[in-house]
């Protein structure tokens, strides 16, 4: 007799683990309380053009055949670039993010910045975000990229509140030398051929599960591996859950914080609004939205006109954890509390910031585990 799995989520992380525990010879049951599979990753279409809920491309370690081969057999990828504009706080126009050592050159405050950054601390461990920047770049740098961009994405007074470590987003070296290093290490970025994006991966991944679409659960035994849907309890040898860990256990340590975004899409009548090769514009001034990207320079769609998609930080929906240290350690409570067989994963799951690349080496490790 076969052993059961419940996956609870249809976003990626959950078709992910499903997909690997099936391969593995578990009954696969998903259960998702939307309509569709793919969460945020699912690409919908706007006047024909196609576009998700924020940007979503494929960051792959370069060396890594393993990984690229797994997510090219679901959608053949092609590759792209990832160049990013901000309008810094108190400039007139466009530089590089991290800004690249030739734009300090073009900017209002540079003999500031150049005796900043010969001065800076890098032995000082920093204790929050503010700290960081100020030892890695100087006072005016940070002033102009970050800290009034980092304020209004959290909706905080200061930058100091943000004591956990949030380095996933950061570099060593924040000043480049070089356009493409953006990311630390080798890495090579892809996004899917076809239009329809990830759409075809998801289905893929969970066409030899039970999927339960419209189907949100009720309640939930985590210490018996059982979830209460459908007005009956059922049971499982693995739950694998990619819901905020708060959820599973009817937030007894209290409710984990999350950032989201409000998403506004404008159709524009013009071929193409951004310079080549960017198509990524984030905004670190007073303006209300953080980040603008004009979607068909990312999907490959061909139009005379094109869409942007504008994003304003919200409290409508659970997108980004909170990296301070208060919720990181009330997450951990509620991981502590975990029984052997059930695992909490995913952006939410994890209450960790983690792409797709992260989340399969994630469900890689699961599957070794069990």
């Amino acid at each position: 007799m076969k052993k059961k799995a419940i996956v609870i989520g249809g976003g990626f992380s959950g078709c992910c683990s499903a997909y690997m525990l099936e391969k593995k010879g578990y009954e696969v049951e998903i259960y998702e309380a939307t309509d569709r599979l793919g969460g945020g990753l699912r690409t919908e279409f706007y006047k024909g053009h196609p576009y998700t809920f924020g940007p979503h491309h494929l960051i792959l370690k370069s060396d890594d055949t393993e990984a690229y081969n797994f997510f090219n057999n679901f959608t053949p990828l092609r590759k792209i670039e990832h160049y990013v504009l901000t309008l810094p706080n108190g400039e007139n126009t466009f530089f590089n993010y991290p800004p690249l050592e030739s734009d300090i050159e073009n900017m209002s405050k540079k003999e500031q910045i150049k005796e900043e950054l010969a001065n800076r601390n890098l032995n000082i461990r920093p204790k929050n975000l503010e700290e960081y920047w100020q030892n890695s770049v100087g006072n005016t740098l940070y002033s102009m990229f970050v800290k009034e961009y980092s304020k209004k994405m959290w909706s905080i007074k200061n930058n100091q509140e943000l004591d956990q470590d949030i380095s996933f987003s950061l570099k060593k070296e924040p000043v480049r030398k070089k356009l493409n290093e953006y990311f630390e290490g080798e890495k090579t970025i892809y996004y899917p051929i076809a239009l329809n994006g990830y759409n075809d991966m998801f289905d893929e991944m969970t066409k030899k599960c039970k999927l339960y679409l419209n189907t949100p659960i009720t309640k939930f035994d985590i210490q018996n591996k059982k979830i209460y849907v459908n007005n009956e309890w059922k049971s499982a040898d693995i739950i694998i859950s990619t819901i905020s860990p708060d959820i599973l256990f009817d937030y007894k340590y209290g409710e984990l914080k999350y950032k989201g975004r409000d998403f506004l899409k404008i159709i524009l009548p013009i071929e193409k609004i951004t310079p080549e090769p960017y198509y990524f514009l984030y905004y670190a001034g007073d303006e209300p939205y953080t980040r603008i990207v004009e979607y068909k320079l990312l999907t490959g769609y061909k139009s005379k006109d094109t869409l942007i998609g504008i994003e304003f930080p919200s409290d409508n929906n659970k997108l980004y954890p909170y990296p301070t240290k208060a919720e990181v350690d009330r997450a951990n409570r509620y991981f502590a509390e975990l029984p052997k067989g059930v695992f909490s994963i995913g952006r939410l799951g994890s209450y960790k910031y983690k792409d797709m690349y992260a989340i399969y080496k994630d469900c890689i490790e699961i599957m070794k585990e069990i």
